[in-house]
């Protein structure tokens, strides 16, 4: 442990696995105070045993996070339990991929519901709490699929441009009370076995325009998520962190 999120209240949305898991690991290694989050209480309770081996411990809390009362119930907990929510990443969602002329609506209103309204719906919550104490970190998983577009990810796509764009808004009205707003945005995501309790969700494609040569990982988002919540990035907020080995820059 290298404490450098201690005396800090963490929420961990999409915790039960990938990477909200693999982040409530690396934040309870650097002494932070975790509240995980996810529908899935068997996962998060797998979670929570990882982050006591990382020398942590946390809260858990099971429900619908694309349901406004399951929010305002996340927040509530946290406050009564701990005083206050000093960061929160916003790992939950889940996706369907298709081209705009066959994705269907009822899977387009899927993937805005998984993406975007449950991320806007935890910083709405959120918010109002942070603002009474005059600081706070909320972090935002984007995809560079939502800023350079990206094969058959019409509405992945959109709900994570989405993201960028309410990011950068919040962080305009809410850096007078102390609160930054940022994202992370990696390119595809390479599992390790086990790192994943739902089936993975698209085709991996080989690496060949990655000029670092593999897929980001799970663990690369959550070392950006670790800098955001940290004090070392008190001066970071409206942005939108490219996590991608250099694929965009060609």
């Amino acid at each position: 442990m290298t404490n450098r999120l201690v005396n800090k209240v963490a929420i961990i949305t999409g915790a039960a696995s990938g990477q909200g898991r693999v982040a409530a690991e690396f934040f309870a290694r650097e002494g932070a105070t975790l509240v995980l989050a996810d529908v899935d209480s068997e996962g998060l309770e797998e979670t929570r045993a990882l982050a006591r081996k990382a020398g942590g411990d946390a809260a858990l809390f099971s429900g619908d996070l694309a349901q406004e009362e399951s929010n305002r119930a996340l927040m509530a907990m946290t406050i009564d339990r701990f005083g206050r929510i000093d960061a929160l990443f916003n790992v939950a969602g889940l996706v369907r991929f298709g081209s705009a002329h066959e994705v269907s609506l009822e899977d387009w209103n899927f993937v805005m519901l998984h993406e975007l309204t449950i991320t806007f719906l935890a910083c709405k919550h959120a918010l109002g709490r942070m603002m009474a104490q005059r600081s706070g970190s909320i972090i935002n998983m984007s995809s560079v699929s939502g800023l350079f577009g990206s094969p058959r990810h019409a509405a992945h796509a959109a709900t994570k441009a989405g993201i960028a764009g309410l990011t950068k808004q919040m962080a305009v009205d809410y850096g007078p009370y102390g609160i930054r707003v940022n994202a992370i945005a990696p390119t595809q995501i390479a599992y390790a076995s086990g790192q994943r309790r739902i089936a993975a969700q698209s085709q991996m494609r080989a690496p060949t325009e990655v000029p670092l040569g593999r897929h980001a990982t799970p663990e690369d988002t959550a070392h950006c998520a670790v800098y955001l919540a940290s004090d070392e990035s008190s001066f970071v907020t409206g942005q939108v962190l490219v996590i991608d080995g250099g694929a965009t820059a060609r």
